[in-house]
């Protein structure tokens, strides 16, 4: 009847649709699993190749090959080790007390130093000090001076040197400056690990 109305008075008659019933579920779609690669980072090579992947379903991580545990750990290098620059420790024959050093230039050149500083009687380094006030004798390089690392100057061989005195410091049997030695969970975490088997 309205429908006859409407046409009778010009009105445009657009057919009617039922509305349609959205189909619901009773169990949720399951949601496909991610798939993920790992990348070790080298550089920009990587970037660019990590890049083609971007457009993938893949989801991407990166790796380094540098831990702080390989960062501090020893590397084994070459049998003329004195002409290598890295940190060192000095052990008295005597007393067997140590001091840790770094230097930049050849291990040999910084012993000379530390040798030049006992023979003159002066107290410009706490290992001549400690030889003059108890009256020590000094020795031969390969006696008294062992490579902890090997590095070349810089901010890395400065934190070298910091885990070097720290783990030394824990058996209390240094002669570098205690203001030196502050508390760090990350050294002590690695000393740990290195003393295990």
């Amino acid at each position: 009847m309205i429908h006859n109305i409407l046409y009778n008075n010009a009105f445009q008659i657009k057919p009617h649709k039922p509305p349609t019933k959205k189909l619901t579920t009773s169990t949720p779609l399951r949601e496909a699993k991610q798939k993920w690669t790992c990348f070790t980072y080298v550089g920009k090579e990587t970037s660019y190749i990590t890049n083609i992947f971007r457009k993938t379903d893949l989801k991407i991580t990166f790796r380094t090959k540098t831990t702080i545990e390989s960062l501090l750990s020893c590397k084994n290098h070459t049998p003329d080790k004195f002409l290598l620059s890295g940190v060192y420790k000095l052990t008295f024959p005597d007393c067997h007390k140590a001091y840790i050093g770094q230097t930049g230039r050849c291990f040999a050149a910084r012993f000379k130093e530390h040798e030049a500083v006992f023979r003159n009687n002066c107290h410009a380094s706490n290992f001549a000090k400690h030889l003059i006030e108890e009256g020590h004798s000094f020795g031969p390089i390969h006696s008294i001076m062992q490579v902890l690392h090997y590095h070349r100057k810089g901010a890395h061989l400065n934190t070298l040197e910091r885990f070097h005195i720290h783990t030394e410091s824990a058996t209390s049997n240094h002669l570098n400056d205690n203001h030196t030695i502050l508390p760090n969970a990350i050294f002590d975490t690695l000393a740990k690990k290195q003393k295990q088997p």
